[in-house]
């Protein structure tokens, strides 16, 4: 199995309190640069597994980006095309996680319950806004895609082996999905995606993102990684973390296994 690292951006125009709320007024002058990565796992006997898709090709980005950084041709690089995906995980609906979806028609999509239904809810009442975008999701609504959804909450779903789904409840989103890879030489990984921004937020002391929807379900969803990391003796990946990225090796250099 190997796991493939790919590099989609990055969003220099952060806001550094939108990262981490130190309970300062948030400077709009005071920003930071995030990076937006996507996973691939080439699976031995159950193929390409991706994990998110990326930013959105439909809403104008306030910050420079190369067509290089979206996730066509991240893959492309790598020698894969999107029809060869077999798995498409999305940790949730926001912009920047589940953009360009249309490429994977023979994907299954795979997402929290909790999600999906929200956002079809926000979408059926005309409400749908912030960091999830309408015309993305009137796409999917549109299109003959295989869905399935994740009903657990706080909870580890096997999907294949040496792949396991973290189901996490309402925090940053409305339900995110975090993934546990164990690697035969590199160990065992949890990505985090948004349910942790990066290594500010877990402290000392504890500082939640600035993007949130349910405070205490946040705080519940990074005990139970944090939990979970120790159980499985796992290190964490974090979703937008530049440091951390940066000790990485991306896709374009190589792979983990």
């Amino acid at each position: 199995m190997k796991l493939y690292v790919m590099y989609n951006g990055l969003a220099d125009d952060f806001p550094r309190e939108a990262m981490a709320c130190s309970g300062a007024p948030l400077d709009p002058k005071d920003c930071i640069s995030i990076p937006t990565t996507t996973i691939l796992i080439d699976h031995p006997k159950a193929g390409y597994i991706l994990y998110d898709t990326g930013w959105t090709s439909r809403e104008k980005l306030t910050f420079p980006t190369s067509p290089d950084e979206y996730i066509v041709n991240t893959l492309d690089r790598i020698g894969v095309k999107p029809e060869e995906i077999k798995y498409l995980i999305l940790s949730h609906l926001h912009k920047d996680h589940a953009g360009n979806l249309e490429p994977f028609k023979n994907a299954e999509f795979i997402v929290s319950e909790l999600e999906f239904l929200q956002v079809a809810s926000l979408l059926l009442q005309n409400k749908i806004s912030g960091a999830y975008v309408a015309a993305d999701i009137e796409a999917w609504t549109k299109a003959n895609y295989k869905w399935r959804l994740i009903r657990e909450q706080y909870e580890v779903v096997d999907f294949v082996d040496g792949v396991k789904l973290i189901s996490l409840g309402s925090g940053h989103a409305f339900g995110i999905l975090a993934l546990l890879v164990q690697l035969p030489k590199t160990g065992n990984i949890i990505i985090a995606s948004d349910a942790i921004y990066g290594s500010i937020n877990v402290g000392p002391p504890i500082l939640p993102p600035g993007v949130i929807m349910d405070p205490p379900g946040w705080h519940k969803s990074l005990a139970y990684l944090q939990e979970k990391a120790k159980e499985y003796d796992a290190a964490i990946w974090y979703g937008h973390d530049l440091a951390q990225f940066q000790t990485l090796t991306t896709a374009d250099e190589g792979y983990y296994e």
